[in-house]
């Protein structure tokens, strides 16, 4: 690793909900960090090929040969949601890397075991991460016990275990179909359900109840208030550009959201009245404010 900072960070989408830039810019005080991307950028990846996104992806085999070389990725998702987790925390665990993570409150119940990420959210401060991963970094079997689920029979979360035995999909297998082909089999068979389930309940004059609908909930893709990577809302100069752009963006989607759900309950079907239902949310959300 010579002549590499120990941690990594690769982001060209800046300036997203989770705010991350705010506290990796933060973390690069106290460790060093190289960043390769748009974002915080301080330093060119190896070769021309790598630095053209053309010919060069996430998936490209000579950049991952070259990113492996990190014993830390910093991890930061887009979002903070419970059900979003991506390729951001997969890949350094696929390449042998330790990622330190930020995103899905859930993580800990996909991981292999409990020793096997390192979550920002565990520490008081970015100073303290910094202090816990030069420590790591100076103490090669601390930091080995990282990468121990590699070994066989290193996986000993049960719940994940038991979650990829009972799927009915599955990745590079072809007795199984593939995760999108699984989706649509698991939407199409519920539906089959549900039709019969409406069949039975006609044909009994209702003797047998209608089918419950089925309404998605908050822990389905709801995503929390953004608030910021480091530091409170509060602490944030007038003018700040992520507070203008996705506190006020958070608020006016869930209105919207809001709306759309009054109208299909209220079998509204003229889309003219959207914002009559916007004006009706914004008055109660003002009231309660």
């Amino acid at each position: 690793r010579r002549g590499y900072a120990p941690v990594l960070y690769m982001q060209s989408h800046c300036d997203v909900p989770s705010d991350r830039d705010r506290y990796v810019r933060e973390l690069m005080k106290y460790i060093q960090v190289d960043s390769y991307g748009k974002c915080l950028h301080n330093r060119e990846l190896p070769s021309e090929r790598l630095r053209d996104t053309s010919t060069a992806t996430t998936e490209d085999s000579e950049f991952m040969t070259f990113i492996a070389r990190y014993k830390f990725h910093l991890a930061l998702e887009n979002a903070i949601c419970e059900d979003y987790m991506t390729e951001k925390l997969w890949r350094p665990m696929h390449l042998g890397a330790v990622p330190v993570y930020r995103g899905s409150p859930a993580v800990r119940d996909w991981m292999p075991n409990n020793l096997s990420i390192i979550l920002i959210d565990d520490f008081d401060s970015p100073q303290e991460l910094a202090n816990y991963l030069d420590f790591l970094d100076k103490n090669g079997e601390e930091y080995l016990k990282y990468l121990e689920y590699k070994n066989v029979g290193g996986i000993k979360n049960q719940f994940l275990l038991e979650s990829l035995q009972r799927r009915e999909w599955g990745v590079n297998d072809m007795t199984l179909p593939n995760y999108l082909n699984g989706f649509e089999c698991f939407i199409c068979d519920r539906e089959n359900i549900r039709v019969k389930e409406e069949q039975e309940h006609k044909k009994s004059r209702g003797k047998i109840p209608a089918p419950r609908p089925r309404i998605a909930q908050f822990k389905h893709m709801g995503c929390p208030v953004p608030t910021p990577g480091f530091g409170s809302v509060e602490d944030l100069a007038e003018g700040d550009s992520w507070k203008e752009m996705w506190l006020q963006d958070y608020w006016q989607s869930l209105d919207q959201g809001e709306a759309l759900t009054a109208m299909i309950h209220r079998n509204e079907s003229h889309q003219g009245r959207f914002w009559d239902y916007m004006h009706e949310i914004f008055l109660k959300r003002t009231r309660q404010h």
